[in-house]
């Protein structure tokens, strides 16, 4: 695990916003980053949104929870943890 202090990376006046995930109040990067898939010459768009957070504050067995984002609430679809302490959420709207 990092030793690295990350905390200010996920703080709303760094990089972070304020998120709730599973009823409690968090600091997380939100990304919704745009993404191309393939499909023959014309190719599908989509978003994948996703937050990342310290692992610690990830709730167990976190998929199918609620993760609410300023006013747009997501569902958990996968957790993805990186092993250094810090941890994905992939989120699909609910």
């Amino acid at each position: 695990m990092f030793a690295e202090n990350l905390a200010p990376f996920f703080k709303a006046s760094g990089l972070g916003v304020a998120v709730t995930v599973d009823g409690a109040a968090r600091e997380a990067i939100f990304d919704a980053e745009h993404q191309l898939g393939g499909l023959a010459v014309a190719g599908i768009a989509a978003a994948q949104p996703m937050l990342t957070l310290p692992t610690a504050h990830v709730p167990s067995n976190p998929v199918g929870k609620a993760a609410v984002v300023g006013s747009t609430t997501y569902t958990i679809v996968e957790h993805q943890p990186d092993g250094t302490g810090v941890s994905r959420l992939m989120l699909e709207r609910a």
